[in-house]
C-alpha cells in the first residue's frame, strides 16, 4: 500500500515534469515569435533601403563619390531639422514630388488617360 505522502511525491513528480514541458514549450514558442518579429523588422528596413536606393538612383547619384554623397545627405539632414516649414524643405519637396509623378506617368501610362475606348465611344 502507498502512503500518502508517497502519493503525493509522485504527484508532485508527475506536476513538475508537466510544468518543465509546458516552460520548454513556451520557450520554443516565444523563441518563434522573436524570429519571426525581427524577420519583419529586417524586411521592412530592406524594403525602406531598397526604396532609398531607388530613389538615389531615380536622382542620378548612384555613381556618385561615396563621400560627397553622404556629405550631401548630411547636410540635407541638417536643414530637414528646421521641419517642413522650412522654405528649402517645401522647394525640395516640390521639386521630388514632381520627379516623382513624372516617373509615375512613364511607368504607367495608361493611367494618365483613364478613359477607354468604349467610355470614348459611348460619350460619341
Amino acid at each position: 500500500m502507498v502512503s500518502k505522502a508517497e502519493r503525493l511525491q509522485k504527484q508532485y513528480a508527475e506536476s513538475l515534469e508537466k510544468a518543465k514541458s509546458a516552460k520548454a514549450e513556451l520557450d520554443k514558442l516565444r523563441k518563434e515569435q522573436d524570429r519571426k518579429a525581427k524577420s519583419v523588422a529586417r524586411k521592412a528596413r530592406n524594403n525602406a533601403l531598397f526604396k532609398v536606393g531607388g530613389l538615389v538612383e531615380l536622382a542620378g547619384l548612384l555613381d556618385s563619390d561615396k563621400g560627397a554623397l553622404l556629405g550631401g545627405l548630411m547636410a540635407v539632414a541638417k536643414t530637414l531639422e528646421h521641419g517642413p516649414e522650412s522654405p528649402r524643405f517645401q522647394e525640395w519637396k516640390q521639386t521630388g514630388d514632381a520627379r516623382l509623378a513624372e516617373r509615375e506617368k512613364t511607368r504607367n501610362p495608361a493611367s494618365v488617360n483613364t478613359k477607354t475606348a468604349a467610355d470614348q465611344n459611348a460619350g460619341s
